[in-house]
């Protein structure tokens, strides 16, 4: 059915999952025709064109789904991505952070922001990351190494 709204997700669903990019992409752009509300084809299009190197669509694409549903941390996780990949350091980490308010214990994201501090050369704040990593993770072996990297 050309119609079937259900049916266009799950199929795009399954391409998406299985990086099959062309196949998704006209999926996903019906379900935009069929519902333009459904953020997560949204995003999942701003995806599509983020791993295309298309940074400033994507950024689009990514933004508006955020401001569909600004509660879902993968939207704006991609969104650090578009950031980090343009060079705007700043932006992924204030991103990160407004991602961590959503999800406070999430390694993964504590992680990152450590990371991006260390690399724009902000120790004091990679360390207190790396070890809010250590505090629900205590056997965590990268930030264990990253602390005794900054402690030498």
């Amino acid at each position: 059915d050309e119609n079937n709204l259900d049916l266009h997700k799950l199929l795009a669903d399954l391409y998406f999952t299985l990086g099959q990019h062309k196949k998704s992409l006209s999926l996903l752009k019906k379900i935009i025709e069929l519902d333009p509300q459904d953020h997560k084809a949204i995003w999942q299009i701003g995806e599509l064109y983020l791993s295309n190197g298309e940074f400033e669509t994507a950024e689009l694409l990514v933004e508006k789904a955020i401001s569909m549903k600004p509660s879902n941390p993968k939207y704006h996780i991609s969104l650090v991505e578009v950031y980090y990949n343009t060079n705007r350091k700043n932006d992924a980490i204030q991103t990160l952070e407004k991602v961590l308010k959503l999800r406070p214990a999430s390694v993964p994201y504590l992680l990152a922001l450590a990371d991006l501090y260390s690399e724009i050369g902000d120790q004091e704040s990679a360390q207190k990351y790396y070890f809010r990593v250590l505090e629900y993770e205590p056997s965590n072996v990268k930030a264990k190494q990253k602390l005794q990297n900054v402690a030498l």
